[in-house]
Formats: structure tokens, C-alpha cells, sequence
């Protein structure tokens, strides 16, 4: 069945070269929603993804139920398995999950968030465009529980949807929460590597600082100031841990003999396990 990334930005030249590189050799294509940006963006993404589509959106503001009804109508136009993802989400992993589903089937994929240190024993102080996101930055924390239950606290990122039939997304497009019961992730080998705090430099807090919303959201974390960033990294950081065994079980499926790059002291085996053994059904 066609995979396709449906994603929504604004002034993402930081993130998106990474971004697109990554997804173009696990999606067949991608509709990517541009919010009028004023940056290289749509430079970007026709020198990386020429084939992908790229719209204008249609949204006068960047909140997140005029987005999620902007998406969902675009995904009743596709056909085969189709997943929202923000420039900060890169999907990584097992994507053979795929291969033999043909009924409407929805996925929920958990996340790995990354944190910058800012300390060059635990990953390079500046990054480069030329290595992989996940070779920079190794250090984060894993949002779920060993049950694949959502386990909340500080910034938790709930699940995304990975699906082959139109669902209806609530504000945010998040599945888990409160309802976490209810929307386990589904496997621990295909897997979100949250970047949205990967960078705590200039660009970074740039990007972090810059989207506006029609309303006032009060401390959401699309609504910070710098200084308020700034904070929420001194508390991610004692969260984080060293995740290079993690990232390098995860990445054997998608780079098999090229994650060398990956350098860890001792090599390692895990098994992987099927957190959910069957996915939601529906039909």
C-alpha cells in the first residue's frame, strides 16, 4: 500500500532539511502545508522532495483545530496508510508493520524525545545539516511505560496516528492522555524520535519562539517565551539519559549496515516485542 506524510509548517529551514531527508526514503510522498513562511522553507523542499506536493494553507492562524480539520480533509483524498507528522516528529523503526495489513487499520506510535545538553561529552554543541539528527543527539527520555501506556508528567507527548482510513483527529491530534488506557502504543520497534528540543541554540529557540496563535493559549509550548524555554530545558535534561542502545535496536531496521555512525562502547542485542499484538481494527 502508498505511504504518504502529511505535514503542516512555518519558517521551518532549521528542522525541515533533516526532516525531509529522512521521510523521503520511507514515504512514497508527502503533501506538505505551508503557513505562509518567510524563510527558505519552500526552498528546501523543492531542492530535497521535488515530487512532493506542497499547498498553501487555507488557515488565517496557526491553531490546532483549524489545522486538524485541514489535515483531515486532505487525508480523505488519499488512498493506503497516511500519518500527520510536525516538522519536529521524524517516524523511525520496523515500517515492515505495514507490509501485510489491508483492512482499515490505525497504529499508535510512541515517542522518544530528544534533549540538547548543551555539553560535548553528551553530543556536539553545534549541529550539522550534513549528519542525522539522531547522530547528534542521543541523550532523551523514553514517554512510555514498559506496558506502552502513556506515563504523562513533565512535556509528555502522547501518541500519533499511524492509519489507512480517514480517522477524526481531536484538537492536537493526540492519542493517549487521559484516555492513554485506551490507545497503548502499538509496537516498541517503530517509533517517533521527538527533536523539538534537540536544539537549545539560536535556531532552536528561534523556531520554538516564533508561531503565534489567534488566541492566547497562556503556557502551552507553542506560546513560550525564551526565558521560559530556557527553564523547560534545565528540567528535561534531568530526565535524560544516554539512549545510543535505543536508537541503535531502532535504527538496524531502516539502515541495517550504515548505522556504524552510531557508536556505543559495547555492541548489544535486544529482541523486539510487540508491545499491542493486534492493532485496532476497525470494520
Amino acid at each position: 500500500m502508498k505511504k504518504t506524510v502529511v505535514s503542516h509548517f512555518y519558517n521551518e529551514e532549521h528542522l525541515l532539511p533533516w526532516w525531509l531527508d529522512h521521510h523521503k526514503k520511507i514515504f512514497d510522498h508527502g503533501i506538505l502545508i505551508d503557513y505562509h513562511s518567510t524563510d527558505r522553507s519552500m526552498e528546501i523542499v523543492r531542492e530535497i522532495c521535488p515530487d512532493w506536493e506542497l499547498r498553501y494553507t487555507r488557515n488565517k492562524y496557526f491553531d490546532s483545530v483549524p489545522i486538524d480539520r485541514e489535515v483531515m480533509d486532505i487525508e480523505r483524498e488519499l488512498d493506503g496508510w497516511h500519518m500527520c507528522l510536525n516538522t519536529t516528529e521524524f517516524l523511525y523503526g520496523n515500517i515492515s508493520h505495514l507490509d501485510d495489513r489491508t483492512e482499515p487499520t490505525q497504529y499508535f506510535v510512541g515517542n522518544y524525545v530528544f534533549v540538547d545538553m548543551e555539553d560535548e561529552t553528551k553530543g556536539p554543541l553545534l549541529l550539522s545539516h550534513d549528519i542525522p539528527l539522531h547522530e547528534q543527539r542521543y541523550w532523551g527520555y523514553d514517554e512510555f511505560k514498559n506496558t506502552g501506556e502513556f506515563k504523562g508528567g513533565l512535556m509528555g507527548r502522547m501518541n500519533r496516528s499511524l492509519h489507512n482510513y480517514p480517522v477524526t483527529y481531536k484538537a492536537g491530534r493526540h492519542w493517549g492522555g487521559k484516555d492513554g488506557n485506551n490507545y497503548p502504543k502499538s509496537f516498541d520497534d517503530l517509533v517517533i524520535f521527538y527533536h523539538g528540543w534537540a536544539d537549545s541554540g539560536t535556531a532552536g529557540l528561534k523556531r520554538k519562539t516564533q508561531i503565534k496563535s489567534k488566541t492566547n493559549e497562556g503556557g502551552t509550548v507553542h506560546h513560550r517565551d525564551e526565558d521560559s524555554f530556557r527553564r523547560a530545558y534545565t528540567e528535561l535534561r534531568t530526565l535524560s539519559r544516554d539512549l545510543r542502545e535505543s536508537i541503535e535496536h531502532i535504527c538496524s531496521y531502516q539502515y541495517s549496515n550504515e548505522i556504524s555512525t552510531v557508536v556505543i562502547d559495547e555492541p548489544i542485542t535486544i529482541e523486539s516485542k510487540l508491545i499491542q499484538a493486534e492493532p485496532r481494527v476497525i470494520g
